[in-house]
């Protein structure tokens, strides 16, 4: 391959990189919080990556993909706190719907709703980045 060839690939890659910014991602960059059965669970897209962070009654971080209206999430990695039982079986099954969750809306109003392929759906409403704190990534240590 000659250079001109690797410099129109490489300027072709380029553009659609810039073509899937924010228009094709509403959710980069975007803070929720949803009351679930009396317990805050905070949800964070970031804003230069597809990772998502957050805190129930701990704090936790993965990643997630978007293709249209379509969405689904990584692995999920959280610290190990213990708090109030409701509040910890409440975060247990947070986490085991976000495996499951398919689809997602995002209202002009800021609601975003998760729902997973049995029609579960959990409700978000979009707060500012100052009223939650944006957690930072998590690193999971094995133990020996």
């Amino acid at each position: 391959m000659n250079i001109k060839n690797i410099l129109i690939s490489v300027s072709l890659l380029a553009v659609v990189a810039c073509g899937q910014n924010d228009n094709a991602n509403p959710l980069r960059g975007t803070n929720f919080v949803s009351d679930e059965r009396g317990v805050n669970i905070v949800l964070t897209f970031a804003n230069d990556e597809m990772r998502v962070n957050g805190r129930v009654v701990n704090l936790y971080n993965g990643t997630y993909e978007l293709n249209g209206d379509k969405i689904s999430f990584g692995p999920i990695a959280s610290t190990m706190m213990m708090g109030p039982l409701n509040e910890m079986e409440i975060e247990q099954d947070y986490f085991k719907f976000l495996e499951t969750v398919q689809t997602y809306t995002l209202t002009d109003e800021g609601k975003l709703t998760l729902e997973n392929a049995d029609g579960r759906t959990i409700v978000f409403q979009q707060v500012d980045a100052e009223s939650e704190p944006v957690i930072k990534e998590i690193t999971v240590v094995d133990e020996m």
